[in-house]
């Protein structure tokens, strides 16, 4: 059997399949296929001294840039060795059909996305929404969520002062979420009431994003610098921490007290917008932000994992996507991991210096190419 592409003598890392080490990866008919030493391909790629990983999952990004001024074109992940990504809740029952004939069904990457409980989702920077339960839509939700099954992950709420006036903002969002089946993700930034309130409301897949904020009067931390045992509470219960990195929702301070505490992020994403694209020194990418983790404490297949395995489950696709296991559609993404100086900023202005970067060199997309860097070489 000819494969169609075949990536030799790379360092694999998948977590689902414990992989770690040496091994080809081959696709065939657009699937992860075995690749048996000897076996020819149409293109043959030498990942020598470099790491294999499968196809990224930005799992928190707005990309309705045909319909959202805040949105980026989903063309711009691929480069950065994304395959897959999820929009955080851009459009709400008034756009998503336009978000799913305009950009979901002709993207080169796979979207699936949250619902934003309030109608008109984030069109715009200075249009804020305005999540009070009286202005909700459940009948246009339920709609929706019956035609778009297979794409809509859950409700989205931003529970932040201003644009949320109170905890029931978000139980009615809870409440219309459940009665459909649905998980929830909530912004939890500059929260209007206590962030032991929200936790203690969140069950086993429910998204708490941005966990380490800094913003407002409380984080994930109590006053004595622990990790509150709300939170604690939260993730023995199944509830997925999500760093949602951003420009306006990370802080060294509260990250890295957390991280000395062993409270690692499941899931490590961008939270992508125009004012972030491949911008330093906040969220300039998912491989930006996978180095600091990594420099942060976190282990290499921890963080693999973050981006990869974690986020396939949410969206009901573990063992399809995020996964190198024959079978599995066929997205691979080539990085070399160079020494480079990079300073990372908070929220605040506070800097944070790592000293290495996975750089893409090769992506496919269900075997096929869609990015390569302009210094690696393909094998005739």
């Amino acid at each position: 059997m000819k494969l169609d592409l075949l990536v030799r003598n790379g360092h694999v890392v998948d977590p689902l399949q414990n992989i770690d080490g040496k091994m080809d990866i081959g696709v065939k008919n657009g699937v992860i296929t075995p690749a048996p030493l000897g076996t020819e391909a149409v293109c043959s790629v030498d990942a020598s001294g470099l790491y294999v990983f499968p196809g990224l999952i930005d799992f928190h990004t707005h990309i309705f840039h045909t319909g959202s001024a805040i949105s980026v074109n989903p063309a711009f992940l691929p480069p950065t060795g994304v395959t897959a990504a999820v929009d955080a809740g851009t459009a709400g029952c008034t756009n998503f059909r336009a978000f799913y004939e305009g950009v979901i069904s002709s993207s080169p990457v796979l979207i699936k996305s949250y619902l934003n409980v309030y109608g008109a989702g984030q069109p715009d920077t200075n249009i804020q929404e305005k999540f009070d339960p009286a202005e909700y839509r459940p009948a246009q939700i339920k709609r929706l969520v019956e035609t778009y099954t297979d794409t809509i992950l859950g409700l989205k709420i931003r529970y932040s002062k201003g644009i949320a006036a109170s905890l029931e903002a978000l139980k009615e969002t809870l409440r219309i979420a459940r009665e459909l089946k649905l998980k929830v993700c909530v912004h939890t930034t500059n929260p209007p009431s206590s962030l032991d309130g929200v936790a203690e409301l969140l069950e086993k897949d429910d998204v708490y994003c941005h966990a380490y904020q800094g913003m407002g009067e409380e984080t994930i931390l109590d006053a004595a610098g622990g990790i509150r045992e709300s939170i604690h509470k939260a993730r023995s219960r199944g509830v997925i921490f999500d760093s949602a990195n951003g420009r306006s929702n990370f802080s060294f301070p509260v990250a890295l007290a957390a991280m000395k505490q062993g409270f690692h992020p499941d899931i490590i994403s961008t939270d992508w917008t125009l004012d972030k694209l491949n911008y330093s020194p906040h969220a300039k990418n998912l491989p930006y932000l996978m180095a600091k983790f990594l420099t942060m404490g976190m282990s290499l297949r921890e963080v693999v994992r973050a981006v990869t395995q974690t986020p396939a489950r949410l969206m009901g696709l573990e063992g399809k996507i995020g996964t190198l296991r024959p079978g599995a559609r066929g997205d691979i993404a080539v990085f070399k991991k160079i020494s480079q100086r990079i300073v990372h900023q908070d929220f605040a202005g506070r800097t944070y210096e790592t000293k290495e970067l996975f750089l893409p060199q090769l992506v496919a997309i269900g075997g096929e190419l869609v990015f390569c860097q302009g210094d690696f070489a393909l094998a005739e």
